[in-house]
């Protein structure tokens, strides 16, 4: 299964963010596989250009360029799981998107009964769920990346902090065969870690790393409330559980 790219405004570079998917040019590729690259580098790229398949935005390794854009090339399992660096300008990205829905993936069907809850509450919520990570590429390139030891890595893209609060509720209330982990993704773009904001709620840290495409920040609920302003909406069978966890 191939996610279908958006097609970019005009200026995508400021608008994209760390996780987002995108699908590069003719030319740009051309210019990848005109680079020197050892064999099995070349053929993951020729592979990714034949498949028509994404790349992953990255925090950027060049900061102080909004012009270049860092991307990551995570190889499935055949070519050992290598990961590549890459680094295009903004006029070689095609289109943009974004990994598969959790519930649309295989395991909302092989796992029904444990996840049915969790979706059921999110769709309340209003939250989107997505997949990336071993079991996200997967998805998308149709060739094994998952091993016994993945986690499910889950993408769950939120309003505010009291939302947040809820959707950490009920993902720590999973139970799969898989460890699941994953960022909570805001509107601003910030990005953090839900198992660490539960323990910042929790009182067991008082920092939490916040990522973005162009750094990270250690910051405290204080600093998070401060831009982050805004109300949880109500989740039937899941607000009173979910209120301990408000921050």
């Amino acid at each position: 299964m191939h996610a279908t790219p958006h097609t970019l405004a005009q200026s995508p570079a400021p608008t994209l963010q760390r996780n987002q998917l995108v699908w590069l040019t003719g030319a740009a590729w051309q210019a990848l596989l005109a680079a020197a690259w050892d064999a099995q580098a070349r053929a993951i790229l020729g592979h990714w250009q034949s498949q028509q398949l994404p790349l992953v935005v990255c925090r950027q390794r060049l900061p102080e360029s909004l012009q270049r854009i860092s991307l990551g090339l995570p190889a499935p399992l055949q070519w050992e799981r290598r990961k590549l660096a890459l680094d295009v300008a903004a006029e070689d990205i095609a289109g943009s998107g974004s990994f598969p829905l959790l519930a649309d993936t295989p395991l909302a069907i092989t796992h029904a009964d444990a996840l049915q809850d969790l979706l059921q509450h999110t769709d309340a919520l209003q939250v989107q769920l997505r997949v990336y990570g071993s079991f996200g590429w997967q998805q998308l390139c149709g060739l094994p990346c998952v091993r016994e030891s993945s986690d499910l890595d889950v993408l769950a893209h939120v309003p505010d902090l009291g939302t947040a609060g809820q959707v950490v509720w009920l993902l720590q209330g999973l139970r799969l065969t898989w460890r699941v982990d994953g960022e909570l993704v805001f509107p601003n773009g910030w990005a953090l870690p839900w198992r660490e904001y539960a323990q910042l709620i929790g009182g067991k840290v008082d920092r939490v790393l916040v990522k973005e495409r162009c750094g990270a920040q250690l910051l405290s609920m204080a600093e998070l409330r401060a831009e982050l302003r805004g109300q949880p909406k109500p989740v039937a069978g899941a607000a009173q559980e979910a209120h301990a966890l408000q921050p």
